[in-house]
Formats: structure tokens, C-alpha cells, sequence
């Protein structure tokens, strides 16, 4: 999207706020839709789960939440959009990761004919199911961070060490805790990205989501 559209869709949702219209409204949709269907249909095809439902549910909550945000506070509206939906993008991949593990977790606990009445019914169920998850969450981060950092140096494992350890975790608090230039940090980690391959790993948010 290109500045005059920004300012474009910007301005009509000005208009309609002041007018309340809802042929401005649908237009406003129609034109922001436009502009992010590639985005929502390369989501859609690379995320493993996802589905045209999802991409239209984030599009349309995301897009609600900001005309009301704009409304009660201001803002720049196109701005405010594009953070968000990214960031129900990001939600709803942990929620499919989730959603995966849950499958995977019923179908070994099939195998095993594993009987739910013998460990008192379904909270049980799902205190097991927790301690799956964090297991297989912790398990997929170390087969992703072994992958990444075969054939690398000290000094790059060192920086996905801290990486992992670190609350938050910039570049720049990387560099200082282990003594480094932030811009080492930042190659170092620029270098292991372009390792990853989502066709072998899906997308790189899930394991983030583990961290």
C-alpha cells in the first residue's frame, strides 16, 4: 500500500466517523480488503490448519477493534490496522499450534487405550495434556535450535543461549550481556533465519510462541 492510499483510507475513515455512514463503511472495507487479500491468502496457504474462515475472522475483528479505536482515541488508522491484524495473526498461529499438539496428544493417548475414568475424568485430562504440551513445545525448540546451530561457532550458539535465557530478548541486550557489538548480534542471528526453511519447520512464530 502505497502513501496515497494510506491517506486515502485514512481520510475515509475520518468522513465516516463524522457521518457514521455506512456506505462509507462498506467502501472503507471493501478498499482495506483489497489491499491485504494477498497477505491473508499467503497465510492462509502457508500456515499448516489454517483456513479462508480464519483469515476473514482476524481480518474482520481486527478491523472493527481499529475503527473503534480511531473513534474513541485517534489515531493513524491504517497503522494502527496493520499492527494489529499482525498480531492476531501471531495469536492465531499459537492457537493452531495448540490445536496441533491436542491432536497429536489424543491420538498417542488412543494408542495407548489410555482410560480417562482412571485418573478422575477430564481435569486430570487436562493437567496431562499441559504437561504434554510444554513437552513437545520444549522438545520441537530443541530439534529447531540443534538444526540451526549445526556448524556454527561459540560465539553464535552462545548468542542463541542467551537468546533463549533472556526475558527480552533485542539484539541489543543480547550484545550486552555477553559482551558483544549488537550488529554481531544482529548478523549472527540474520544468518540462523536464513537457515530456516518453513516447508521443513512450518512457521518460525510457533517456535517463538515456545520460547
Amino acid at each position: 500500500m502505497n502513501e496515497q492510499q494510506k491517506l486515502n483510507i485514512n481520510y475515509a475513515v475520518t468522513q465516516y466517523i463524522g457521518t457514521g455512514s455506512e456506505a462509507a463503511l462498506t467502501q472503507i472495507y471493501r478498499n482495506l480488503l483489497s489491499e491485504y487479500q494477498p497477505r491473508l491468502n499467503y497465510w492462509e496457504s502457508s500456515t499448516y490448519m489454517a483456513n479462508d474462515h480464519d483469515m476473514a475472522e482476524i481480518f474482520d475483528e481486527t478491523f472493527l477493534k481499529s475503527l473503534d479505536a480511531v473513534e474513541s482515541n485517534g489515531g493513524d488508522f491504517v497503522k494502527l490496522f496493520n499492527r494489529s491484524l499482525n498480531n492476531r495473526y501471531k495469536s492465531l498461529l499459537r492457537k493452531l499450534r495448540v490445536r496441533r499438539i491436542r491432536e497429536q496428544y489424543e491420538l498417542e493417548r488412543d494408542d495407548l487405550d489410555w482410560d480417562k475414568d482412571h485418573i478422575h475424568g477430564e481435569i486430570a485430562d487436562e493437567y496431562r495434556f499441559e504437561e504434554y504440551l510444554g513437552a513437545k513445545q520444549k522438545d520441537d525448540q530443541r530439534q529447531l535450535i540443534d538444526f540451526l546451530v549445526r556448524g556454527e561457532n561459540e560465539r553464535t550458539t552462545a548468542i542463541v543461549q542467551a537468546f533463549l535465557n533472556h526475558p527480552k530478548p533485542t539484539a541489543t541486550a543480547i550484545a550486552k550481556e555477553i559482551g558483544l557489538d549488537h550488529k554481531q548480534v544482529s548478523r549472527a542471528l540474520n544468518r540462523l533465519a536464513a537457515k530456516f526453511s518453513t516447508k521443513q519447520f512450518g512457521d518460525y512464530h510457533d517456535y517463538l510462541v515456545a520460547l
